[in-house]
């Protein structure tokens, strides 16, 4: 017999059904395992009539970040379809599109959405009109063996284009939640902060891993630095901070004047690069906690890891490569990079994704000599650190040189006035590519661009200093926090 994901946290039902399992912060619902599983059973038996779409049995999820939101993806399981979580920041068309990609016949949905999704065809289930019965039921355990069936399919950002389905196998999505929790070190014990969406694939990812362990989850319906401070500094042992968080969280400890954090354990910071700066104060204000960092992709799953430590701290690594997984950097010629030379990164995994949904084509062009491609432009370092410095498509070429952003971000970070940057190539007639910052200011803090033009001078080569400066008020992100260049180019082209 091997269990599900699903299954597993079942058997936490059935052992311990009055732990905390779920509690959603704001005012929302507090749920033990046993209340947990008989949530999952109500949705589950609410999709299970689902019909099959020309990728088989789908169904789309567009939720509030709650209770529900986590345990959607359990229901899934235990109903036999695949879910295709949906961000809930996505436009009425956006949202026809993955319904209509993934050729879900079912959405699940509730709160304000409901309104978005009654025009588009497709069978509604809204979660307030499902009951929950009252006693636990008792699961048949290991009856369905699903190993290589669709189980999750999250769609990618399309920052160009149109987003594609990943689609992850149970098979492959089973192990990656069992090492995130051996990896992370999660246990029954702990508490985890969900402060992002769970929409996102790490955030469900994560949270998955804990209800499968019997830990508890603290879920946010929406993020703030205020809140998150609070959780960080009672409540909660472990947290995943994209870098983006990290900063409100760290201005807000600033603004408030606190002593160092005891309460964490464990945070984990991914999703986006972020400054050594960050990093530093982390370690000051978390100062019982392991400061860690993830890499990974969408397609490949969590790649590498690492734990910070202040004196061997290294601009842009990312770690080492996790248990299982195996790493390489290509070059130009497709050949392996040699310690210090850039190229692309690629892996090979027991739990990648299994490719695009409908799109073959993109599919193998995903893959290099069994790898995994990431688009991300990587160089091995003597102690076997990798190191992240730029997209493949966000490294400028001006005057002819190579810029990595990820330098130039960094330098630009050190500034004291400045709390977060941006760096993109423009195009230039003369240059062909113009070294352009982005910047969001401290609070209270000036500057103009001459004085963070000569900073950077200082420390950077001539060819690599910014050329342009723009002062923001926020940088834009997708849910994930992840700046989206394109629309700083987008922007700044316009105003030009």
């Amino acid at each position: 017999m091997r269990l599900s994901i699903a299954e597993n946290v079942a058997v936490r039902a059935l052992s311990h059904p009055d732990r905390i399992a779920i509690e959603v912060l704001d005012g929302g619902p507090t749920l033990t395992y046993g209340q947990a599983w008989c949530r999952v059973v109500a949705l589950a038996e609410a999709l299970s009539t689902s019909e099959a779409g020309r990728h088989g049995r789908m169904a789309a999820l567009l939720l509030p970040n709650d209770a529900d939101a986590a345990l959607a993806y359990l229901a899934c399981q235990m109903a036999g379809v695949a879910a295709v979580p949906i961000s809930t920041r996505l436009a009425d068309p956006e949202i026809r599109f993955v319904i209509e990609d993934s050729d879900a016949k079912v959405i699940l949905t509730g709160g304000a959405f409901t309104d978005a999704v009654d025009r588009l065809g497709i069978t509604v289930l809204r979660v307030e009109d499902i009951e929950t019965p009252k006693e636990v039921p008792h699961p048949s355990l290991g009856e369905a063996e699903r190993g290589a069936e669709a189980c999750v399919v999250g769609y990618t950002s399309g920052t160009t284009g149109f987003p594609k389905g990943a689609l992850y196998s149970n098979d492959h999505y089973l192990t990656g939640i069992m090492r995130w929790g051996w990896e992370f070190g999660i246990t029954a014990d702990q508490v985890m902060l969900v402060p992002g969406p769970l929409f996102h694939l790490s955030y469900a990812g994560l949270s998955m891993a804990a209800l499968c362990i019997g830990a508890r989850i603290r879920i946010m319906r929406e993020f703030r630095a205020d809140l998150a401070l609070s959780e960080l500094s009672r409540h909660c042992t472990h947290a995943f901070l994209v870098p983006s968080m990290t900063t409100m969280v760290e201005e807000e400890w600033r603004r408030q004047g606190q002593p160092p954090i005891d309460a964490l354990r464990l945070m984990i910071s991914s999703g986006a690069p972020g400054p050594l700066s960050m990093t530093r104060t982390a370690i000051e204000m978390f100062h019982n906690a392991k400061i860690t960092e993830a890499y990974g992709w969408t397609e490949g799953g969590w790649v590498t890891f690492e734990v910070k430590v202040a004196n061997t701290l290294l601009a842009h690594s990312v770690g080492w490569p996790t248990f299982g997984n195996e790493v390489a950097v290509f070059n130009e010629a497709g050949g392996p990079c040699a310690v210090g030379e850039a190229g692309e990164v690629g892996v090979k995994s027991l739990t990648h994704f299994d490719g695009y949904l409908g799109r073959p084509e993109a599919t193998e062009k995903a893959w290099h000599h069994g790898y995994v491609m990431s688009g991300d432009i990587g160089i091995w370092q003597e102690d076997g650190r990798l190191c992240i410095v730029d997209r493949k498509k966000d490294m400028i070429i001006s005057g002819g040189e190579n810029i990595y952003t990820a330098e130039v971000e960094r330098i630009v970070h050190e500034h004291p006035a400045v709390l977060e940057a941006a760096v993109v190539g423009l195009p230039d007639v003369r240059w062909g590519e113009l070294v352009t910052a982005m910047v969001v200011l401290r609070e209270g803090a000036d500057i103009e661009a001459a004085e963070l033009e000569a900073f950077c001078r200082e420390r950077l080569a001539g060819f690599k200093v910014p050329r342009r400066v723009e002062v923001v008020s926020e940088l834009p992100r997708n849910p994930m926090g992840k700046v989206q260049k394109f629309k700083i180019i987008e922007t700044l082209g316009a105003k030009e």
